[in-house]
């Protein structure tokens, strides 16, 4: 019986740090949003698991330059450094499920902060971004 406390106890530390850092509330609409970065595994395990979503969405954000060298299969190039970019941002569904990448993940990570501001309700980060996609053995087009 003693046993089981302190593991119960871990577990609800574990949800408590994953509701902390990855969820809140649209400030939009008021309804739950998740925000995370994810590993380059946990990244591909999303590409699979939602292959078929015709509201999910893999976006590079890297300059068309960048995307011409090399990319994650299906993305969509949406330059961070556009003139436009945050209203190309603003014209997507803000109820899709997104996972974004840039070279490095600062752009991404900056793109996270500005999607939540515009409502979105579900984007995901590849940790490390592309340079770790590709450390991680995985595939570009």
């Amino acid at each position: 019986m003693t046993k089981a406390i302190p593991a119960a106890i871990g577990i609800a530390a574990i949800f408590a740090i994953i509701l902390i850092s990855g969820c809140g509330t649209c400030t939009t609409c008021g309804t739950p949003s998740t925000f995370m970065s994810l590993t380059p595994d946990d990244a591909n395990d999303l590409i699979i698991a939602e292959q078929s979503n015709p509201d999910f969405m893999i976006i590079d954000l890297r300059t068309a330059a960048e995307f011409a060298s090399g990319h994650i299969e299906n993305a969509v190039n949406i330059d961070y450094y556009a003139a436009d970019f945050q209203s190309q941002l603003d014209a997507l569904n803000k109820d899709g499920l997104y996972l974004i990448y840039c070279q490095s993940g600062g752009r991404s990570a900056s793109t996270m902060t500005i999607m939540e501001s515009l409502g979105f309700k579900e984007v995901y980060q590849i940790e490390g971004g592309l340079d770790a996609w590709i450390l991680a053995s995985y595939p570009v087009v």
